[in-house]
């Protein structure tokens, strides 16, 4: 059995497309040592309530509401729990469901093999972003650039390594999410420490596909 591998699902009210996300990635994310944290930023008991239920069956490490949180608080505190059993971090947010199988053991193994490398993004690939190919494992990656005008970090599908999050730090926090975002990906742009790889088997799109345009 693999390392273990806890997914942080982030979520905030939008409960059809939330059970959809879960339900996808229940039946097409591959992995034999897989734990979830469920992470809700302040939503209706009845949304956390058709969340836990479609997330029966799975090894449920822990969750946490904040009534008045905000994502970067949301997800500050899921990271730490995770962390305390794991040292890779699968990110979803409640939006982007899994069509495809995904077999993910290759891409742990890569976080946890190589120390240069942070994250792997495995959402679209984005216009304006840009890097080098290079091989891991008899693979090939794009190394993304660190470029302020594009977006190399998201909030996107991606696997974490802890040393991603020691280099970086955590999210600010007291911002809308997008302003979240944008704080994070600056301080990956302008800060040293291991790389973003995307996987070129992904193709353009990759497996996971944004659902929904209701707001975080």
């Amino acid at each position: 059995m693999g390392n273990p591998v806890v997914v942080i699902f982030l979520t905030f009210q939008r409960t059809g497309y939330a059970l959809r996300t879960i339900r996808a990635a229940r039946e097409r994310l591959k992995y034999d040592n897989l734990l979830w944290y469920l992470a809700d930023d302040g939503s209706a008991q009845g949304h956390i309530d058709a969340c836990l239920d479609a997330m029966k069956g799975v090894n449920l490490i822990g969750q946490h509401t904040l009534p008045s949180g905000t994502y970067g608080a949301n997800a500050n505190k899921a990271w730490d729990a995770a962390h305390s059993l794991s040292s890779v971090t699968l990110w979803l947010e409640d939006d982007w469901e899994l069509r495809e199988d995904l077999e993910i053991a290759p891409l742990v193994s890569l976080l946890e093999n190589h120390d240069n490398i942070g994250m792997v993004r495995m959402g679209y690939l984005q216009i304006r972003m840009r890097g080098a190919a290079e091989g891991y494992d008899g693979k090939l990656y794009l190394n993304l650039d660190r470029v302020p005008d594009a977006p190399t970090f998201t909030g996107h599908p991606s696997l974490r390594h802890r040393r991603f999050r020691d280099a970086y730090g955590p999210y600010r926090e007291g911002l809308r999410p997008g302003e979240t975002e944008l704080a994070y990906a600056e301080s990956f742009y302008y800060k040293e420490g291991p790389g973003i790889l995307w996987p070129l088997s992904m193709r353009d799109h990759g497996p996971w596909h944004h659902i929904g345009e209701e707001k975080a």
